[in-house]
């Protein structure tokens, strides 16, 4: 029997696959936001946002195959071959923008704290994560199927400010939406 819910088991995953979290000295002043859309279908995508001087630093780590397929089933199955992946294609795009972009500036202007959890535990719902950090203190949230509920208005506002800005950063490689065989 699994030891912890399906979201959080992707969530740890796709976290270990993905870009490094550069996270900010305590005390610096920096900023530091992550988020993780892990949909039921489609991409899943990590959008992780660092203050640099008056610049974001902006890293884009796209999962160039569904990462969902092989950690539900590692999750129902064998955790410990899953605990084992240590790599899986993956795109990491990265570039710097000023603070005037309105796409970054709007993300690091947004109260985290006033957003709501709502995780379902359920293999069947998209997934969203947020860790943010002021280099004081942190917030950690998250939500599932947020669209259809009206407490959640700052997520969605949040999730679609972040498509827009994911693709600001060139594109080398294409996503593999073909689902992978019983491998």
């Amino acid at each position: 029997m699994p030891n912890q819910s399906f979201p959080y088991f992707l969530e740890r995953h796709a976290a270990r696959l993905s870009a490094s979290m550069d996270l900010p000295a305590p005390n610096s002043g920096r900023t530091f936001l992550r988020l993780m859309r892990l949909p039921r279908k489609g991409r899943e995508t990590i959008l992780d946002l660092t203050t640099y001087g008056q610049k974001f630093e902006m890293l884009v780590t796209r999962f160039l195959k569904p990462l969902r397929n092989k950690i539900a089933k590692g999750f129902m199955e064998d955790q410990e071959e899953i605990g084992n992946l240590t790599t899986w294609p993956v795109e990491i795009s990265s570039m710097r923008v000023g603070f005037d972009d309105a796409l970054a500036f709007a993300l690091q202007t947004e109260d985290f704290e006033q957003f709501e959890d709502g995780l379902f535990e359920t293999m069947d719902a998209d997934h969203y994560f947020l860790f943010f950090t002021d280099s004081n203190e942190y917030v950690c949230k998250a939500v599932s199927n947020p669209r259809r509920d009206p407490r959640f208005e700052n997520w969605v506002r949040v999730i679609n400010r972040s498509y827009g800005l994911e693709l600001s950063p060139p594109r080398r490689l294409m996503y593999d939406a073909v689902e992978e065989s019983a491998a």
